[in-house]
């Protein structure tokens, strides 16, 4: 009895987390699917461009080189999702939980993702040329050699993210909390990190050339050996005193 009790419990549980088959099958007939349940969904390589997808639950699915081009996805639940190769360019993520998902080598350049919750999130070789990350929450996300030209990081709350390689040139990070983040040979070229918090951040092999850390704190940050052609006014330097350079 104990045995044929824990197999109909196992299979409750089971059918518990899979999509469901008529909003799978809606999907896949390309209707909108808002609030639709399609977690672990197989929907790898599908053409879901311009689909309205808004709360909907996607947690484990793989959306893997699938066509998102435009798709309203804000407020939906994407944690772990797979999203590697996918083309989610002007998407909507606002608002939306994705944490842990994977977008490795996702085409994301005009996609917004404003308040949306992205920790530990895998953005690595990413082109995410004038997306909107502003006030998302980015703890731990990794952005590896990603293209991030004139993207908004504004607010964020990024503590501990990872830009290795990144090319930040003309984006704003302007007020964002990037507490120990690694900027490892990143490109911050006329970037504006004005207010910016980058206590214990890595910069020293960072580019910084015409970009501006006006009144940013950079308490115990590691910087490189010339900050020349840096804007630094009313920064917080790593020993606590206070920057001139840039003043007028």
């Amino acid at each position: 009895m104990r045995t044929f009790v824990g197999v109909v419990l196992a299979c409750s549980i089971g059918q518990a987390h899979a999509a469901d088959a008529e909003d799978l099958r809606r999907v896949l007939a390309g209707q909108d699917c808002v609030k639709c349940d399609l977690r672990e969904a197989d929907l790898q390589g599908k053409n879901l461009a311009g689909r309205n997808l808004a709360g909907a639950f996607l947690e484990r699915a793989n959306l893997s080189t699938a066509n998102l081009r435009g798709a309203n996805l804000a407020g939906a639940k994407l944690v772990k999702a797979q999203l590697s190769g996918a083309n989610a360019e002007g998407a909507s993520f606002v608002i939306g939980n994705l944490e842990s998902a994977d977008f490795t080598g996702a085409r994301l350049k005009g996609a917004d993702f404003t308040s949306a919750r992205l920790p530990e999130v895998n953005f690595s070789e990413v082109n995410a040329a004038g997306a909107s990350f502003e006030r998302s929450k980015l703890r731990g996300a990794i952005f590896l050699n990603a293209k991030l030209t004139g993207t908004s990081f504004r607010s964020a709350k990024a503590p501990a993210v990872r830009f290795e390689n990144a090319d930040l040139s003309s984006a704003s990070l302007v007020s964002a909390n990037l507490g120990g983040a690694h900027f490892g040979n990143a490109n911050l070229t006329s970037a504006d990190l004005t207010r910016t918090n980058l206590w214990k951040a890595h910069l020293s092999t960072a580019r910084l050339r015409q970009t501006r850390l006006d009144e940013a704190s950079l308490r115990i940050a590691k910087l490189p050996a010339s900050l020349e052609g840096a804007s630094l006014c009313k920064a917080t330097l790593p020993d606590g005193s206070r920057s001139t350079q840039g003043c007028n």
